[in-house]
């Protein structure tokens, strides 16, 4: 009995530590895309590269993603997105492209995680959305003015979709919309190991214009320059793993006590 008692235990263990880190990799998402060539993303154009993107922020309706480097040792964007529904799910993470002017760097629409249809469009500042309309086949998600293109205004901001013309058609975030196929270009991803080591923090005050000693302050430097228009910065949440794993310990400690207990 006292051996099917630690044997449970033992498995209790071992299948709560699993779970926890499958959740910590499902809560935030954690994805590796490769480019070839520069891509734009909200307020900064990455240069080509293996780039690290996660879910930072899930409390509000709009999600807050974090570009980082694919070490997790630098951040190299904060980006608010809205739900993005799509017909299918794919079975890899997947990022769709705007038909941007082939004179310009590839710019991300959204994000998909695999497994499931509901994913992430960035919300770009209005001037770069401006911009990026002017040289694609369909509208730009965006703020509807642009003094609210700061990362704390824009989590609040009226939106819109903004189209080559300038012209506004308004945006309601809703956490369920309605699907849409995919279209235009897309790109596979990898599912990043839960097991590695994100950096700390960005600094709490955030800068439009972010001066040079802030950028020499990051733990590594990139191959290229990565062109910046604004800093985002938001907390990290913390694991609750290491409570979890003390609780399976003290499950073993107790069968094992119980069996010496059983044979004294």
């Amino acid at each position: 009995m006292l051996k099917t008692l630690v044997s449970a235990c033992a498995f209790a263990v071992v299948a709560l530590m699993t779970s926890s880190v499958a959740n910590a990799q499902a809560i935030d998402r954690r994805t590796f895309f490769t480019f070839t060539q520069p891509v734009t993303l909200p307020g900064v154009t990455l240069p080509a590269g293996k780039y690290l993107f996660r879910i930072l922020d899930t409390d509000s309706s709009r999600r807050v993603v974090q570009v980082l480097n694919a070490e997790g040792t630098r951040s190299y964007a904060l980006l608010l997105s809205i739900p993005a529904q799509r017909l299918q799910a794919p079975s890899r993470p997947e990022i769709g492209f705007m038909e941007t002017a082939s004179t310009m760097p590839a710019a991300i629409r959204t994000w998909w995680y695999p497994g499931t249809t509901l994913g992430y469009e960035f919300i770009y500042p209005r001037e770069q959305a401006l911009k990026l309309a002017k040289g694609t086949t369909g509208p730009v998600l965006t703020t509807v003015a642009a003094q609210n293109d700061t990362t704390e205004e824009m989590k609040t901001a009226d939106l819109s979709r903004v189209s080559s013309t300038g012209a506004d058609a308004p945006v309601t975030v809703e956490e369920q919309p309605a699907a849409a196929a995919v279209s235009g270009t897309t790109q596979a991803g990898e599912a990043a190991s839960p097991s590695l080591q994100i950096a700390g923090n960005p600094p709490p005050a955030a800068t439009p214009n972010p001066p040079a000693q802030a950028e020499a302050a990051a733990v590594s430097t990139p191959a290229a320059p990565v062109q910046r228009t604004a800093r985002r910065t938001l907390p990290q949440t913390a694991s609750g793993l290491p409570w979890m794993a003390l609780a399976g310990a003290g499950s073993l400690a107790l069968g094992c006590w119980l069996r010496r207990r059983s044979r004294a």
